[in-house]
């Protein structure tokens, strides 16, 4: 789900059918992005930008509520979690350049603030990867979202 992958949106065509040609695809990026991410050896750099994916997709399907049932708000529900959770990672990240920056030296406070931060971010990026791999990435979940968004509701837009 990197910026070089945008998606073109067909203006000629409803929201609903740009919905169903496109969103299985970004489901798919998602997914391949997610593995990544969940693998173990992603840096927190690598798990900063898997968020920021995650939040652009989320944003993106709220655009298109109206042209999908309540599965939609499950979908979305999978995404503030993966969202929540990274982001305490990166708030570690800038707490920890914060405590740098404001604590001179490397004092007892600023090592154990600067430890504790790093556990915490480990504990963190394990939540993440365990619900990756219990909630999100369960046996047949990305063929279900893909299948999903290729279809749309009565609702159609």
């Amino acid at each position: 789900m990197a910026k070089r992958n945008r998606i073109e949106w067909d203006e000629s065509a409803g929201a609903a059918e740009n919905a169903r040609q496109k969103l299985p695809a970004l489901a798919q990026s998602f997914f391949e992005a997610g593995r990544k991410a969940a693998g173990g050896k992603a840096s927190e750099a690598a798990l900063h930008r898997f968020r920021l994916s995650a939040k652009r997709l989320r944003y993106t399907l709220e655009f298109f509520r109206f042209c999908y049932g309540p599965g939609l708000e499950d979908r979305l529900a999978v995404l503030r979690e993966i969202q929540s959770c990274l982001g305490q990672i990166s708030d570690c990240a800038v707490t920890r350049e914060l405590a740098a920056a404001t604590l001179p030296g490397r004092t007892a406070e600023r090592v154990a603030a600067d430890r504790f931060l790093q556990r915490r971010a480990r504990q963190k990026a394990a939540q993440f990867r365990r619900y990756w791999r219990r909630v999100v990435d369960v046996a047949g979940a990305e063929r279900r979202w893909r299948s999903y968004f290729a279809r749309v509701s009565a609702k159609k837009g």
